[in-house]
């Protein structure tokens, strides 16, 4: 079967044959061996994979999108590492999972689940376009009836970049004509006096003066990342840095009109409701591994954020115009969050736990100039210690960790790729040297929470069990305060 459907095509962009271009500085850290990152995205289909119409779509809309997915990093005469447009024959990018025949649901279901952590764990060529596309031609419990799954390797851009080609190389499936849509991020806030000009001048100044202070004591924590690594717990028990990393991926789906019954209840944002469950979910799994016993230690938290000016995604012809407010390429930036102890009166009150993340979540946006600073020292220190000394630095800052997080957004209604709709859609970044990585996309008014977790380390199913208790736990509390404001 495979061979009636081998296409070779060749591509060249021809603006790109006039030279090579040169990657950006975190492309480079993406580079080196050491800290090799990849993306995974997974769309769940409803229909079963029509191979001819998959090879149409990755020749003529996926390989079009972008150059480059036709480059591949080279090094100049210089050493700098740069982008070389090549031919591309799509066949050596597609591979199809054979596991045969008439077996059961639950069969695929655990193959899959062995297919995708392998997938994980293995590496990729540099010496072919950065991309992959994995078929998985079998039905799944979730309902799926086949999947496919594409691997970037994340020296081609971050997420939103890669997000918005892929979303443009996607259609509406009950409306091919209509663009997709997605969901506005609002927060619903108590209702509160409005100030007059005069209180407004008199607070500005306090808020001004916190904002500096909290710039560099952020700064200062973001220093004692780099150089300080968090304490050992049940989330995070080995050297991670020495030890190899053996991931298994695994996702909860929650509803996007629950979460956003706590965020109403509460007046806070989606991502304080996720991020809350989150540290609540870690810290109950800290506490069952340790026999119920409440652990007071230094965990932090890693969330990817986008720096751009503008928010959301753009089109790739937006991406790549001169002095674009969303441009192409490795944008993200971090953000470090001490995770709350769990205290004893938090599982009495749940809720205070989801507001303790938007508190800290909320003196952090507020100082965006911490993030200038650590960016000016992690400058210095390549320009006087040499890239290998930023690389190391930049590679420390994620290892001494406890977890990482990356959310997006996805669009509102049912979206079809290659003529297949798409049941259910998440992304996972793996190849980071942590125990635990979470993502977070919302799809069709659902969350899906994808865990790269260490298998070897964590206990995957207890894990979990935890997060989506603390979940359960925050909606119940949100719930029963709603109806008791309502009565």
């Amino acid at each position: 079967m495979e061979g009636k459907l081998r296409i070779n095509t060749k591509y060249r962009k021809a603006e790109c044959e006039e030279g090579l271009e040169p990657v950006s500085p975190l492309t480079e850290y993406l580079l080196t061996e050491s800290f090799t990152v990849f993306i995974i995205a997974v769309f769940e289909l409803d229909v079963s994979v029509d191979f001819p119409s998959t090879y149409y779509y990755l020749n003529h809309l996926f390989l079009n999108a972008h150059p480059r997915f036709s480059s591949i990093p080279v090094e100049e005469k210089k050493g700098n590492k740069m982008w070389k447009q090549v031919e591309v024959n799509v066949e050596d990018h597609v591979k199809v999972a054979v596991f045969g025949e008439d077996k059961s649901t639950e069969y695929y279901s655990n193959q899959f689940d062995i297919y995708i952590s392998q997938l994980a764990n293995s590496k990729m060529s540099l010496q072919k376009p950065l991309w992959e596309l994995h078929i998985f031609n079998y039905p799944t419990i979730n309902g799926a009836k086949a999947t496919i799954i594409f691997k970037f390797h994340h020296a081609l851009a971050d997420g939103i970049s890669l997000m918005g080609v892929v979303l443009s190389c996607v259609q509406r499936h009950d409306d091919p004509f209509k663009p997709l849509s997605f969901p506005t991020k609002t927060t619903t806030l108590r209702p509160k006096n409005s100030p007059d000009a005069f209180m407004k001048v008199l607070n500005f100044v306090p808020q001004f003066m916190a904002s500096v202070f909290y710039s560099f004591y952020y700064f200062g924590q973001s220093l004692r990342m780099l150089y300080h690594e968090d304490d050992r717990t049940p989330v995070r028990p080995k050297n991670i840095k020495c030890a190899p990393l053996c991931a298994s991926i695994q996702t909860l789906t929650w509803s996007l009109t629950d979460v956003k019954r706590i965020k109403t209840v509460l007046g806070v944002t989606v991502n304080d409701v996720v991020v809350g469950i989150l540290f609540l979910g870690l810290r109950l799994y800290m506490q069952e591994i340790n026999d119920g016993k409440l652990q007071k230690s230094r965990s932090t938290m890693l969330i990817a954020v986008n720096p751009r000016i503008m928010k959301g995604y753009a089109t790739p012809e937006e991406m790549c115009k001169d002095k674009s407010k969303l441009p192409w390429g490795n944008k993200t930036s971090t953000i470090e969050f001490l995770i709350p102890n769990l205290e004893e009166n938090d599982l009495k009150d749940p809720l205070k736990f989801v507001m303790k993340a938007h508190n800290i979540i909320n003196r952090k946006r507020n100082t965006p100039f911490a993030q200038f600073l650590l960016g000016v020292f992690l400058g210095a220190v390549k320009t006087f210690g040499g890239f290998q000394a930023a690389a190391k630095l930049f590679e420390r800052r994620i290892t001494n960790c406890t977890f990482q997080m990356t959310n997006m957004i996805g669009p509102i209604e049912r979206m079809s790729i290659g003529n297949h709709p798409v049941k259910g859609f998440y992304f996972m970044p793996n190849g980071i040297k942590s125990s635990l990585v979470v993502s977070v996309m919302s799809y069709m008014e659902m969350l899906r929470i994808g865990f790269t977790i260490d298998k070897e380390s964590i206990d995957c199913p207890k894990l979990i069990t935890c997060v989506e208790n603390a979940f359960q736990l925050i909606l119940q509390a949100a719930t029963t305060t709603s109806n008791f404001v309502a009565t």
